[in-house]
């Protein structure tokens, strides 16, 4: 473990630590223990940051291995990991956010690629989409699994190039943010497709908000959606954007409660979960800096 400007470095490992010759009890023993150092270091790391006067400062940086250096989406799981995946292939990821630690990896069956942008978890179903709006929805694998799938396609793919996914459980529906509008003509706002469970073309919806209540007083021109979670202690949206380097909270009716700059520095900040103990992550892709998946004390 290394320290840089206050923040954890550790490399996501997979939970096979020791030497070739050990059994796997003693390498099991051995990965207890280290995830337990990293839990303890973290929980220090959680109080430093509450006591600071600088509320944004990141508690941890876990940096991702090499399958994952174009790290997209994150959905957090009942257990309290997080799915991730890779942005070009049908691959998904588990990982303990309080340690970094890999815990497995399975895929869709056929090795499907697509431009994957988002991922999230609605029940036992997960749901991962590509930037085109289509759907793949499936069940969780075992570590090495492929697993069956069943695609979806919105259709939406005509209006919007997609990067946010999100389940609003209270409602039971998926949420996806347009980031880019293909039509020129179209206004300049942001624009959020609501979609009832089990998903029908017919019952989709759309709630959208004038681009000037989402820039606010910041000095964005624009502001170009690359994930959406929701805050599961008040059901608020949180959005960020990339391109912007921010971040937008709106309540479920649409008014925008703030905007402003992410915390840290994110150089191409592609998801978004923040846990019921009030924990933010942002997951980078690859870019000058290795990918990673930071995490920040979440003040509402």
């Amino acid at each position: 473990m290394s320290v840089r400007h206050g923040i954890i470095l550790l490399i996501a490992a997979l939970p096979l630590v020791g030497g070739c010759g050990e059994t796997p009890q003693a390498k099991a023993a051995q990965l207890r223990s280290i995830t337990a150092s990293r839990r303890q270091e973290l929980e220090r790391r959680i109080a430093r940051v509450d006591a600071s006067a600088d509320k944004t400062a990141p508690i941890a940086e876990w940096i991702m291995p090499p399958q994952l250096r174009e790290i997209s989406g994150l959905a957090l799981t009942s257990r309290g990991t997080v799915l991730t995946h890779d942005d070009n292939a049908g691959r998904i990821y588990e990982i303990d956010p309080k340690t970094g630690v890999l815990l497995k990896g399975f895929s869709l069956l056929g090795n499907q690629k697509e431009d994957f942008e988002a991922i999230t978890i609605a029940g036992d179903d997960i749901y991962l989409m590509a930037s085109d709006g289509k759907l793949f929805r499936f069940r969780e694998g075992a570590d090495g699994q492929q697993v069956q799938f069943e695609p979806f396609d919105t259709r939406l793919g005509k209006e919007c190039e997609f990067e946010s996914l999100v389940y609003e459980s209270d409602s039971t529906r998926l949420l996806m943010a347009c980031k880019r509008l293909l039509d020129k003509k179209a206004p300049k706002e942001l624009l959020i497709y609501r979609m009832p469970l089990p998903l029908n073309r017919a019952t989709f919806t759309a709630m959208n908000i004038p681009i000037k209540d989402v820039i606010g007083d910041n000095k964005w021109k624009n502001f170009r959606p690359s994930d959406i979670t929701i805050d599961p202690n008040t059901g608020n949206y949180v959005i960020i954007s990339s391109h912007e380097k921010g971040m937008v909270v709106l309540d479920p009716d649409g008014e925008v409660l703030r905007s402003g700059p992410l915390p840290g520095d994110h150089r191409q900040a592609e998801g978004v979960a923040i846990t019921r103990d009030s924990i933010l992550m942002i997951s980078d892709e690859s870019n000058v800096k290795p990918a990673a998946i930071t995490l920040y004390r979440w003040r509402p």
